[in-house]
């Protein structure tokens, strides 16, 4: 957990707060967003060493733009672009924290400054059944076009499923919604707010303040 002396002044969260449910009425309607480039999966067993999955993730996958996450961790869609353009920001602004993209996106998910945190509330635990294996779309080279079309996804398809069959995971259906246990495993509880879904509105407030803690 982090300490009192790391967290971000209340003033900022609500602030933070009003900056974020006035950005997701003007700029992100769900109904309008394309899904994310993330496919659920099932795991052929729970989870014995989420570190295992992730050595054979790293060892098969073709760059940094390939993850896994949670299960809870992705609460909408609006949840994962916002957060992709967050780290847009950051890498073409040169504040990323992590040295990998991966890294940094996890950290931006999780709302945190600190990595180690961030790969806690995030990422696969012991006795994980389902997750997601996400792949951040690339954004060079996309000038004038919409920028949450930055590429056609599906061509990305093949390379999933044989992640999957790397980790030994199956396709599962479903798209990003919260489940009981995400507040608890985000550690969300002094961050709920007050809009239609309150922990989006949470993962939003504080990824705005993620650099300040």
């Amino acid at each position: 957990m982090e300490s009192l002396s790391k967290q971000p002044k209340r003033e900022d969260i609500n602030a933070a707060g009003d900056i974020a449910e006035q950005w997701l009425r003007r700029n992100m309607a769900e109904a309008g967003l394309p899904w994310f480039p993330a496919w659920k999966i099932e795991f052929d067993a729970p989870v014995d060493d989420p570190r295992i999955i992730a050595a054979m993730l790293l060892e098969n996958r073709q760059d940094d733009r390939w993850l896994v996450i949670g299960e809870h961790t992705p609460v909408s869609e609006r949840h994962l672009w916002a957060t992709w353009l967050a780290l847009k920001d950051r890498i073409e602004g040169n504040t990323a924290i992590s040295k990998t993209l991966d890294g940094e996106f996890i950290r931006l998910l999780s709302g945190t400054h600190q990595m180690s945190l961030a790969f806690k509330r995030a990422g696969l635990r012991t006795g994980s059944e389902k997750g997601w294996l996400v792949r951040l779309p690339n954004w060079e080279n996309n000038e004038g076009t919409n920028p949450l079309l930055p590429e056609n996804y599906l061509e990305f398809e093949e390379d999933a499923y044989e992640l999957m069959c790397w980790i030994g995971a199956d396709l599962s259906p479903g798209r990003p919604f919260p489940l009981p246990e995400t507040s608890t495993l985000l550690e969300l509880k002094e961050w709920e707010g007050n809009s239609a879904n309150p922990l989006e509105l949470a993962l939003l407030t504080r990824l705005a303040v993620s650099d300040l803690d």
